[in-house]
């Protein structure tokens, strides 16, 4: 039972989004020449900004997002940034199979401690997944490393 249990911790640990990465994403913005003022804004709010080289941060829930970077005499860079799903998100969906062969194992005997186990994976399976959406840690940007050359304006 001891074994089971520290199973069970590991799954939790290792598939929750919120655990292994958090709320904020750091995007990283360098520049050739560095200096430049990169700001990121995202649904027309401006979230953070910072000096090339910058490490940037911002809600993993945050949509529609976009990098300037500026700098005086050059040619302004605008990069999109696309929001996606966490890998870790979808690692939730691991324990979250132990509901149906909890079910399955109780059809069958009636009950078992071994289901118990099953169940318990399931459940914390399935509120991994709600947590990491409700705190918004089921989502990555992409680009996350960003790096441009700056252009003299002509």
């Amino acid at each position: 039972m001891r074994s089971l249990a520290l199973l069970l911790i590991g799954c939790i640990l290792s598939s929750c989004a919120t655990i292994t990465h958090g709320r904020d994403e750091v995007i990283s913005v360098e520049s050739s020449p560095s200096g430049a003022i990169a700001t990121i804004r995202c649904a027309g709010n401006i979230s953070a900004s910072g000096t090339t080289p910058a490490r940037l941060t911002i809600p993993r829930k945050a949509d529609g997002c976009n990098i300037n970077i500026e700098m005086s005499g050059r040619t302004t860079q605008n990069v999109q940034i696309e929001r996606g799903f966490s890998a870790a998100y979808w690692l939730n969906l691991a324990p979250t199979l132990g509901l149906p062969v909890y079910l399955y194992s109780v059809g069958l005997s009636g009950s078992d401690s071994t289901a118990a186990g099953w169940l318990i994976l399931g459940v914390a399976g399935a509120a991994g997944l709600i947590v990491d959406r409700v705190t918004g840690a089921m989502y990555d940007h992409d680009p996350h490393v960003i790096n441009v050359t700056l252009q003299p304006q002509q």
